[in-house]
């Protein structure tokens, strides 16, 4: 069977997004993590895991080793050679919860969300200055519709920013973790400026957006500050 039109559509329609390298992630009997990046496999102690640590030690033996066949990753660089993986764990057939990594100077920092929890990781994008990474997640309704978020983090920190916009009903669920709509791009325009290229339509339901697909599909442009 074919893929929906519209489902490709939302999860193609991505210019500019970068996509990371992925992997089952299972490590030699749960003690380690791997991902998978372009110039080899980094290997990440389940030790530099906790919130991973404490979601397995809630299984028994042999679930704990269920739930470990279950765990799959992705890895990008940044520009600079940082490291970032998202450890997708506690899986569905599609939606996981997500650990995320940075890995920099060999010092490794992990940052749960359980907002975003439940998603697909669709790609990332650094900011010109790289100061910003921004995160596009989905959650899929059907087989032929997925909704976004945007999830931004301060890449010094290694922890979530502060993002507004205009119009301002439309860019707080952009970012709130509603996963109200598609997402059909997303790009800087600047080091503190992202481009979301959203639906326009008033009409966020499931008829509404097949409809707005088979009336042509316009769109309207999000402006959305970081800080």
């Amino acid at each position: 069977m074919k893929p929906s039109p519209f489902l490709v559509l939302l999860l193609l329609m991505t210019t500019g997004i970068v996509y990371g390298c992925q992997s089952s992630g299972f490590g030699h009997a749960g003690s380690s993590v791997e991902l998978s990046l372009e110039s080899g496999t980094i290997s990440v102690p389940t030790k530099e895991l906790p919130e991973l640590e404490d979601y397995m030690a809630s299984f028994d033996s042999s679930e704990r080793q269920i739930e470990w066949e279950r765990v799959n990753t992705s890895a990008f660089s940044s520009p600079t050679g940082v490291v970032y993986g998202d450890i997708r764990f506690s899986c569905g057939a599609k939606l996981c919860d997500h650990l995320w990594l940075q890995i920099k100077e060999e010092q490794h920092r992990t940052l749960s969300l359980p907002a975003y929890d439940g998603s697909i990781f669709v790609s990332h994008a650094f900011s010109p200055n790289e100061s910003y990474l921004a995160l596009l997640l989905g959650r899929n309704e059907g087989t032929e519709l997925v909704r976004h978020q945007v999830l931004v983090l301060r890449t010094d920190e290694f922890s979530v920013a502060a993002v507004q916009g205009e119009p301002a009903t439309l860019a707080e669920q952009a970012v709130t973790g509603d996963f109200a709509f598609p997402i059909l791009d997303l790009q800087w325009k600047d080091d503190q400026t992202l481009e979301a290229t959203v639906p326009d339509t008033a009409d966020l339901s499931y008829e509404g957006l097949q409809q707005w697909r088979e009336q042509g599909s316009k769109t309207r442009t999000l402006l959305l500050q970081v800080s």
